[in-house]
């Protein structure tokens, strides 16, 4: 049985690829980038999220950073700023201990 059902964990940012302009919209929640074809969606599960930092470290195209703030486990927790030079390798996803990350496109 749940019983935190009205819970906000989850940071999606939508990105566009091979975006000349780039331009950054904050839209029903969500966090989209850029204008173009190939969408590319970054989710990240703040409450499943233990701020290992496998994530920020592994990323070949260094596309997340830390949050200033924290999460309701009381960890900073990987945003996806860079979203934008993604290369869709997963290896975030793949990597993720907690399964905390969602790469789709």
């Amino acid at each position: 049985m749940l019983t935190n059902v009205n819970r906000v964990s989850k940071l999606r940012v939508i990105t566009m690829a091979n975006v000349e302009g780039k331009t950054t919209v904050e839209k029903d929640g969500y966090l989209v980038v850029g204008k173009a074809e190939g969408v590319v969606e970054i989710d990240v599960d703040t409450f499943l999220c233990k701020g290992c930092g496998i994530c920020v470290e592994m990323c070949p195209r260094k596309v997340f950073e830390w949050s200033k703030e924290l999460s309701e486990k009381g960890v900073h927790y990987p945003v996806p700023v860079h979203a934008e030079k993604c290369v869709k390798c997963k290896l975030c996803e793949l990597l993720c201990p907690d399964f905390a990350i969602a790469v789709r496109w």
